[in-house]
């Protein structure tokens, strides 16, 4: 085999092995960005707010047969719902606090208790 053959041969080689190397790198870091926003998501700030209840109504599913979904009105306007057990018994109009979940990520979720 001659010198220059026995080069494009090597050079192609170590460019297919370069190529599979590139791909497993892009997948670790990927990897890695899922994970650190999943963390990120995880971690929390809990604050109360005060809101008023505007309507109840039945949880649609099956499976909680006991639940009800709250719609509210925060003081600052902002319209959220939330899903309860019945037992907590809300009325239209009634002033309640929320608690608003603020993660890393930037997402707001709200729960009753």
């Amino acid at each position: 085999m001659r010198q220059e053959t026995r080069r494009r041969l090597e050079r192609a080689l170590w460019l297919e092995r370069a190529k599979w190397v590139g791909i497993a790198v892009c997948g670790l870091v990927a990897m890695a960005g899922v994970f650190t926003w999943i963390s990120a998501d995880a971690t929390e700030e809990k604050i109360r707010v005060p809101a008023t209840v505007t309507t109840v109504e039945p949880l649609a599913t099956k499976a909680a047969q006991n639940g009800l979904l709250v719609h509210l009105t925060l003081n600052d306007g902002k319209i959220i719902t939330v899903s309860v057990n019945q037992i907590t018994d809300p009325k239209v109009g009634q002033k309640v606090d929320v608690t608003e979940h603020r993660h890393s990520t930037g997402r707001r979720t709200y729960s009753w208790k």
